[in-house]
């Protein structure tokens, strides 16, 4: 069987041929298709493993996730403040390792974060630069997550004895819905709707087909399959509109109807492909991770 973890995802990409993570973070505008880079703000380029750009809800902060040493437990959540820049220091230093940090709904100071606890659980939990304590003992192999707007959850949950790679619904009683098998990491939360989205397979295809867009009305019994996603389609991003979008290579697309229009060209900024991108909740600003093999 086949396992996937985080701990295990950073090993192998801190043995491989380092793949060369910068973080840009740029003010974009309306253009004639979707939108335009106006001004880079700050580029993160530090040695080793760094991803999963995310903002504070006010806005005013940018997180990642840090390589801190070697071995699964070094990362650390870090963070800048847009309007000072700079190389960011660590949200809070752990024994642990600590991946995608997520703004806690009604709190501008604590964040969820997927921990590698010390026998390899992964679990969620919600810090600060003070505190700690873990959500949801009971749930284990969390690999990514997303919130909702009830105190629910989109969940990645990692492969185990049970089955494959799922998302799943957890709803503010605890109640758990598994939605489907062999998913990609992108999740998203669309506010407007009310409606979660993720990446797998088309229903009844093999493990290994392209994946497709899938949306999930929350409190629903199941989700349903939209479209193909675009080549290359990587990570998942929602506008203060609502558009929903994906990075691909070295662009971005918005989903429009039944189909993928352009929205953004970040090629002047990445040669390599945008694994990761996030919207800020306030400003016209977007951060994304530009990965090159070295």
């Amino acid at each position: 069987m086949k396992v996937f973890s985080l701990a295990a995802l950073f090993l192998a990409m801190s043995a491989s041929a380092d793949p060369q993570y910068v973080i840009h973070y740029a003010q974009y505008q309306s253009a004639e298709r979707g939108v335009a880079i106006s001004k880079l703000l700050g580029s993160i380029q530090q040695k080793g493993y760094q991803n999963q750009p995310g903002f504070s809800r006010d806005g005013s902060r940018l997180l990642w996730t840090a390589q801190a040493g070697t071995g699964p437990m070094a990362t650390d959540i870090h963070w800048l403040l847009l309007s000072e820049g700079g190389a960011g220091k660590a949200l809070r230093t752990t024994p642990f390792g600590e991946f995608s940090a997520t703004p806690v709904p009604g709190s501008d100071t604590d964040y969820s974060v997927v921990r590698v606890e010390a026998d390899g659980t992964q679990r969620l939990w919600q810090i600060n630069s003070q505190t700690e304590q873990v959500l949801y003992p009971e749930l284990k192999g969390v690999g990514y997550h997303v919130w909702g707007s009830d105190q629910d959850l989109l969940l990645f949950l990692l492969e185990d004895s049970t089955g494959p790679n799922r998302a799943v619904y957890r709803n503010k009683d605890g109640e758990l819905t598994t939605l489907a098998g062999h998913i990609g990491r992108a999740l998203l939360y669309q506010a407007n709707s009310d409606r979660f989205f993720f990446t797998a397979p088309r229903p009844g295809q093999p493990a290994d087909s392209p994946l497709w867009l899938w949306r999930y009305q929350a409190g629903g019994k199941k989700a349903e399959a939209l479209l193909p996603m675009p080549a290359d389609g990587q990570d998942l991003a929602v506008t203060s509109q609502g558009t929903v979008l994906v990075s691909a290579g070295k662009y971005v697309f918005q989903l429009s109807g039944d189909h993928w229009l352009p929205w953004a060209d970040l090629s002047k900024q990445c040669g390599g492909k945008v694994s990761r991108f996030k919207l800020n909740p306030v400003q016209p600003v977007l951060a994304f991770v530009c990965e090159q093999e070295g």
